[in-house]
């Protein structure tokens, strides 16, 4: 009789600890606090305006992105290639962006603007316009 209570103990003891662990598992999905409410940017414009706009003395900012014609895969083997890569036989390359910003009227804010969007998007300065965003109060 006792061994039977002792295994009966020990297994409900085993799915109180098993309903623990899923528990735990779980209930995280469900749950939402404020770091998941905000909002996430989608695009990568989205993701470079939020950059920029840490950046002090750049204020509001808005990101265009400039696609070239469509390129394809620079290999002999592209069908073959592209499959195990799993990405489309032909992709856009970012070729030129326009910026406004609300300190590009300052040159020293303008000037590391460039050079800031020129290291991350790996794109010639010449390829970068970069325009202050007109002042509505001004008016």
């Amino acid at each position: 009789m006792e061994k039977v209570r002792k295994k009966t103990t020990s297994f409900i003891v085993l799915m109180l600890i098993a309903a623990s662990v899923g528990i735990f598992i779980v209930f995280p999905m469900y749950q939402t606090n404020s770091t998941n409410e905000r909002v996430t940017p989608n695009t990568n414009e989205e993701k470079l305006e939020q950059t920029l706009k840490a950046m002090q003395g750049v204020g509001e900012v808005k990101v265009y992105f400039y696609y070239g014609e469509m390129t394809d895969a620079k290999d002999e083997n592209k069908l073959f290639s592209q499959y195990f890569r799993g990405t489309d036989q032909s992709t856009k390359d970012v070729t030129g962006m326009l910026i406004v910003s609300e300190g590009a009227s300052d040159i020293f804010v303008k000037n590391e603007i460039r050079a800031v969007v020129s290291q991350v998007m790996q794109l010639p300065i010449h390829r970068i316009i970069i325009v202050p965003m007109e002042n509505k109060e001004e008016k």
